[in-house]
């Protein structure tokens, strides 16, 4: 299990991950650096009211990767950790292990279109296909930011789901002398916050919190979310994007499995890409 480290007020998970499970050969690997205190870490979520009223939970703590491909399972597992904080509290094993068990209801409600499967990472059309699943629905993705929009989603109590390239989104974070070079993975994280900026008539401006499978909870400008999802589209074949996604609490099984037909015509522009994680760093490895 990966282990909490909080230097000061902020939260990153270092990278210690156990042996990946079978994956597909060839899948790049994350290089994850070792983040500071994080700037903003006291911003208030102005959203938390909104979202309490669509039955989320936005402050449970980060769900961390437990293999080297699957962001995207730990992030449903966040998703799912909020949607259900208010009906019984359980560990982020146990939300886990509920996404990995409704991988098969996914599969079965897109079975003419194609099969979930989590093991090798995420496609955006297994993640609606998950999202569905679980009584979620993808209200818009896009591939071309628009900040009002997700600025207005938030606001509203939606929350987001975006494929960023890794090295783009931790690169905000650092000071320019510790910047990366290199191309990051595809890396999903969920973003479950929203503060307004300083600047009132930019919404670009605006801060957005994101959790993070490997660097655990942060706050990122809309503009910096931008170049992350910019750089995955650029470096990655055109995949990358954001999903805003709406708690749907009292969905019926039927319901269910329409919103995982539904999603995917949400997901499909944010291209075909696998959004993976980070690998293990070695003990004598800079990170």
């Amino acid at each position: 299990m990966p282990e909490k480290t909080a230097p000061g007020s902020s939260e990153y998970y270092r990278d210690t991950f156990e042996a990946s499970s079978t994956s597909r050969p060839g899948l790049p690997a994350l290089n994850v650096p070792a983040l500071p205190v994080l700037a903003g870490s006291q911003l208030v979520n102005e959203a938390e009211g909104a979202q309490a009223e669509r039955q989320w939970k936005s402050d449970e703590g980060p769900v961390a990767q437990t293999t080297d491909v699957n962001c995207g399972e730990a992030s449903l597992a966040q998703v799912k950790k909020a949607k259900d904080a208010k009906v019984a509290p359980a560990s982020d094993d146990q939300k886990r292990e509920e996404v990995r068990s409704t991988t098969a209801a996914a599969s079965k409600a897109v079975q003419d279109r194609f099969e979930v499967n989590l093991d090798d990472g995420a496609r955006p059309e297994e993640m609606g296909a998950m999202l569905g699943s679980m009584g979620i629905a993808v209200t818009r993705g896009m591939s071309n930011y628009d900040p009002a929009a997700i600025s207005e989603g938030l606001k509203s109590g939606q929350m987001g789901m975006a494929m960023v390239d890794s090295t783009a989104l931790t690169n905000s974070l650092l000071p320019d002398g510790q910047k990366k070079q290199e191309t990051g993975a595809l890396h999903w994280v969920t973003i479950d916050g929203y503060n307004k900026g300083e600047l009132s008539n930019d919404p670009m401006d605006d801060k957005f919190r994101v959790k993070d499978s490997v660097n655990g909870s942060y706050w990122v400008s809309a503009r910096d979310l931008l170049g992350a999802m910019d750089a995955a589209r650029l470096k990655h074949n055109g995949t990358g994007g954001m999903m805003l996604i709406e708690n749907r609490p009292n969905a019926t099984q039927e319901e269910r499995e329409a919103l995982s037909r539904s999603n995917l015509d949400q997901t499909a522009n944010l291209g075909n890409g696998t959004g993976i994680g980070s690998r293990r760093l070695g003990a004598g490895e800079a990170s």
